[in-house]
């Protein structure tokens, strides 16, 4: 029944964390690798249809303070299931996934995929450094390890036989239940809002631009102009992805003292893969 079945992945990765899981994870289906559907980039973003062409669907973003990211709202609510499996996975900075696989799962059900199964996974928070190691070095081998095993138990619940319908309507109700239909009208955008509130990402005036154009080019909202090295505070996201890709550390994202207080407490205790079959 599903020989010859097709994969394909479909992210936001602005800091490659997310897209490395995702790889992972297809390869150990031993299905047929499809292109991804990379929605980083603005472009990206605006010129997806909504169409994917692999029967299995791994959709996968980082999670911004415990939700989903606002700007791919809209891209996954172009989304023609027609009746695919769909496998949501988020992946967080060691602090907690929250509502994200929830909300993940819950749009993939609404658009007509079948949730197949699902995962969080966890990565380098945006902001860690080497003294506040939040997430530093995830995903290590432990976690691509489970990502390579996830990848097993998709391609065998696939495989399996199970009744679609059953095993569908039952992951997604246990995913979603009262934890996604009580969130407020307006959640995600109040979410953003609250990250832009915290942190702010500025060119600092004592280290040197080298002008490569790196943090222009990786941008997910083109909120950087590198050449006259402003930041439109109303678009950045606070991603990070600038900061990673700079040679020079010119960019930077002070971080609150009580924000860091808190963080250090919540990331204190390694955090593990969750996996939902």
């Amino acid at each position: 029944m599903y020989s010859g079945m097709r994969i394909q992945s479909l992210y936001f990765s602005p800091t490659g964390t997310t897209r490395k899981i995702l790889s992972t994870i297809e390869k150990h289906t031993s299905l047929t690798s499809m292109s991804p559907a990379d929605l980083t980039l603005p472009k990206q973003r605006e010129s997806f249809g909504g169409k994917v062409e692999g029967h299995v669907i791994l959709v996968g973003v980082p999670v911004y303070a415990g939700t989903c990211p606002l700007l791919m709202i809209e891209p996954l609510n172009r989304l023609e299931g027609k009746g695919k499996w769909a496998v949501p996975v988020a992946v967080y900075g060691n602090r907690s996934a929250e509502t994200c696989v929830a909300e993940l799962a819950k749009i993939l059900g609404d658009r007509g995929f079948k949730i197949l199964a699902a995962a969080s996974f966890i990565g380098e928070h945006s902001y860690a450094t080497k003294e506040h190691p939040w997430g530093l070095g995830r995903p290590d081998q432990s976690d691509l390890e489970t990502a390579a095993k996830f990848g097993e138990q998709v391609k065998e619940k696939l495989f399996s036989g199970p009744s679609e319908i059953q095993t569908s309507n039952r992951l997604l109700n246990f995913l979603t239940g009262e934890m996604v239909d009580s969130l407020p009208e307006g959640y995600h955008r109040k979410v953003a809002d609250l990250i832009k509130g915290h942190f702010q990402v500025a060119f600092s005036k004592d280290a040197d631009c080298t002008e490569c154009m790196n943090c222009s080019n990786v941008c997910p909202t083109d909120a950087i102009k590198a050449d006259l090295k402003e930041i439109n505070d109303d678009l950045c996201i606070r991603c990070a992805a600038c900061m990673r890709v700079c040679p020079t550390s010119v960019l930077s994202i002070p971080i609150p003292p009580e924000t860091t207080k808190m963080l250090d407490k919540a990331c204190a205790v390694r955090k593990e893969p969750k996996i939902y079959l």
